[in-house]
């Protein structure tokens, strides 16, 4: 097995992501700019980098037909949460729209999510 840091806190092995949590917010890692930078890049081109785990998923699922699973694992405190948002966020935004809806797929959650909290407090 060969493990190569980069930038410090992540890295592959193979087709898994390992990634340390920095305990502080990185907003320049996880913007726009660096989904679109991933965004149909091959696999191990850029950096290691949750949306290149992302991408290669999506890319599988819609090019290949292959149904995807990604595993999110870690202690507590190790940023889960936060890297499965990361996952979710990407996806939403490579996955555009639904035919004949001209919303996002990220508005769609986000608009479901609201019913879903006025459901539960009414």
């Amino acid at each position: 097995m060969r493990i190569v840091l980069v930038r410090g806190a992540i890295t592959y092995t193979g087709s898994v992501l390992i990634a340390v949590n920095p305990f502080t917010q990185l907003p320049h890692l996880y913007n726009a700019h660096m989904m679109e930078q991933y965004k149909g890049a091959p696999f191990g081109a850029l950096s290691p980098h949750v949306f290149a785990v992302a991408d290669a998923s999506y890319r599988a699922m819609m090019n290949d037909d292959r149904s995807q699973s990604i595993l999110v694992s870690g202690e507590s405190g190790a940023g889960k949460t936060e890297t499965t948002k990361l996952f979710m966020q990407y996806l939403t935004c490579v996955g555009g729209r639904a035919a004949g809806d001209d919303r996002t797929v990220e508005q769609q959650v986000l608009e479901f999510e609201l019913k879903l909290v006025n459901w539960l407090i009414s």
